[in-house]
């Protein structure tokens, strides 16, 4: 059965269940209304005996989608003068978010997601728990949050973390934005498809092939050149370190891509932000992703009443472009007793 919302479509061709997210206008910025139009659909399509599998994808190449709407939420968050007004709507949003995020990742049907152009925050969170992960080279993939003075959430602690944890960890840190070679290059991407062989893949489907039996085009030759470059910059991070100590050998070897773009983010970043990410992606290391969207919950709640994230997105997003009046001037300012209560 089709279905259409002001920010959802859906449509039913065979055994496969297209959905569309459909906000081009806001990158399809993941507004409350947006989540819970987005949850009903998948309920369906989950429920649908006809449904074989699900392809995920967006209306507009511009963006798979450019994360949660933080600024409808902190505009929101503004009006209320208590924190536990404020961490009960936090509360709201992520809880629903991370549902969903939890729901691809356990789908009862196969999923595809086909991302073009921004793959930002949830949007990633979204991506990530598909069980086939295709983009155009058009696709670009980040978890920007250290620039709003939040967290990389949706579970992004266990699916950046997963193959790699120091690549992982640093991308986490620094919130840079990879290309989608890159993203293949670093096992987040399974393959690349131009949207007119995306509709061929489509077709095939709805004619009831099994996701696995796709084919999908090998991956350009300089891939394996593009791992290894960020391969020989992970190597020099140590394994037991400080987080001062990865920034500075960061720093000090910019000839690396990874790092050069690491330390302009780190330049205009939260410190705040950056000192808990180490700590947070330390706590839930290992963890599986379904138990660190729980955690992720309660902590995404607290940066709801936390000044910090409502600087970041005032002055990036609400005010754009002002330089944010950060807590800390560095990441060695901020309380370790601090970060520990946020964690726990």
């Amino acid at each position: 059965m089709d279905m259409t919302t002001n920010t959802i479509k859906m449509s039913h061709f065979g055994a496969l269940a297209i959905v569309q997210l459909d906000r081009p206008s806001a990158l399809n910025a993941l507004s409350l209304e947006m989540l819970e139009q987005l949850k009903a659909v998948l309920i369906d399509a989950f429920a649908d005996e006809s449904v074989k599998s699900i392809w995920l994808e967006s209306t507009t190449a511009k963006a798979f989608c450019a994360g949660g709407d933080v600024k409808a939420l902190n505009l929101t968050l503004a009006e209320l003068a208590l924190p536990i007004e404020k961490s009960a709507i936090g509360k709201k949003y992520f809880a629903l978010e991370y549902s969903i995020d939890q729901m691809i990742e356990q789908s009862p049907k196969p999923i595809v997601a086909f991302a073009e152009g921004l793959v930002y925050g949830g949007g990633w969170g979204l991506f990530a728990g598909a069980n086939l992960r295709l983009c155009s080279e058009t696709a670009s993939f980040a978890m920007p949050e250290i620039q709003i003075g939040f967290y990389p959430d949706v579970g992004s602690a266990n699916f950046l973390q997963k193959l790699n944890w120091r690549v992982g960890t640093l991308l986490g840190l620094s919130g840079i934005t990879i290309s989608a070679k890159e993203a293949m290059a670093l096992d987040f991407v399974d393959g690349f498809v131009t949207a007119d062989y995306a509709d061929v893949l489509k077709k095939q489907l709805s004619d009831g092939i099994d996701v696995t039996e796709l084919a999908i085009d090998a991956a350009d030759t300089d891939i394996a050149d593009i791992h290894d470059h960020w391969m020989d910059a992970i190597t020099l991070l140590p394994e037991e370190a400080a987080l001062n100590d990865w920034i500075n050998i960061a720093e000090e070897n910019i000839s690396f891509s990874p790092f050069k773009r690491a330390a302009l983010a780190w330049v205009t970043g939260s410190p705040w932000s950056i000192a808990f990410t180490w700590h947070y992606f330390q706590r839930m290391r290992g963890l599986s992703r379904v138990m660190v969207l729980e955690s992720d919950t309660k902590v995404g709640a607290f940066f709801c009443t936390h000044p910090e994230f409502y600087e970041g997105v005032n002055a990036k997003l609400i005010e754009k472009n002002r330089l944010a009046n950060w807590m800390y001037p560095q990441v060695e300012s901020v309380p370790l007793n601090e970060i520990l209560k946020a964690i726990d």
